[in-house]
């Protein structure tokens, strides 16, 4: 059993994955910015914990992690699916207080929370042995961040950072010999909010993907299955359950440029 924090919980990809991952008999720790995530964490089950948690604001995410220290001792893994689409249309429309508020969401929110989780960690293993326990984190990413995606130049800039983010946290937490793994995911298009608010603005997605993909590729990655596996961007179409740490190459799986 795995005490995890699930960032984003109150809807679409975050409350699917907290309810995948509370019927396999983990411990979830659901959090969100507004109140209906303590009803969302109720329609879940009565064990299911929920705070409201900005993930733009570093002393909201340090006060959860906090609360979660205090409770259960601390998380095993972290499931950062919190993020706003932000403003649609072309870049000399944008507004800048806007644009700024989109990636204070989504890419300093990312770093807020993968942040609180390693000093967690640290902390953690000062107390107790952990063994060969290794922390997962889990960060989310949509299309834009691999390829240029018109109309969403704030959701798709604060997303590309959010990748090469986690490759280079990655690379730290291995120089430093801390065992966490920390891996994005494109979870391809699904019918979330984000999704209706894209729709809105005009981007019409032809073929959309069940929820389970996502749900099953963060069921691997919180596995031991995927053990040492690290800075990288995964798709819910990719063969992940083929991929090894002892195999996997340096280059796979990563934002690169191609001639």
């Amino acid at each position: 059993m795995l005490n995890v924090l699930v960032t984003g919980g109150s809807r679409g990809i975050g409350f699917v994955v907290a309810r995948d991952l509370a019927a396999s008999g983990h411990r979830i720790w659901l959090c969100a910015r507004g109140m209906e995530v303590v009803q969302a964490a109720q329609m879940i089950g009565p064990t299911v914990r929920a705070s409201q948690m900005d993930v733009g604001d570093a002393e909201s995410v340090q006060a959860t992690f906090a609360d979660l220290r205090q409770a259960w001792g601390g998380a095993d893994a972290l499931v950062h699916a919190a993020a706003e689409l932000g403003e649609a249309g072309s870049f000399w429309e944008l507004e800048e207080d806007k644009f700024a508020a989109t990636l204070m969401a989504n890419t300093a929110g990312s770093f807020h929370v993968a942040r609180a989780f390693v000093r967690s960690w640290l902390e953690r293993s000062k107390r107790e042995d952990l063994g060969q326990r290794r922390g997962k984190i889990v960060l989310f990413a949509g299309g834009g961040a691999g390829y240029g995606q018109p109309g969403f130049l704030p959701y798709g800039t604060s997303k590309a950072a959010v990748v090469r983010m986690c490759e280079t946290m990655a690379m730290e937490l291995d120089a430093a010999r801390i065992p966490i793994d920390i891996n994005v995911v494109a979870p391809g298009a699904n019918e979330t909010g984000t999704r209706a608010e894209a729709r809105a603005a005009a981007d019409e997605i032809n073929t959309m993907l069940p929820f389970a993909k996502p749900v099953a590729l963060n069921r691997w990655l919180l596995s031991s299955g995927s053990d040492g596996v690290s800075g990288r961007f995964l798709n819910v179409s990719d063969a992940y359950t083929a991929i090894s740490a002892a195999t996997l190459g340096v280059e796979a799986f990563k934002l690169r440029r191609t001639e």
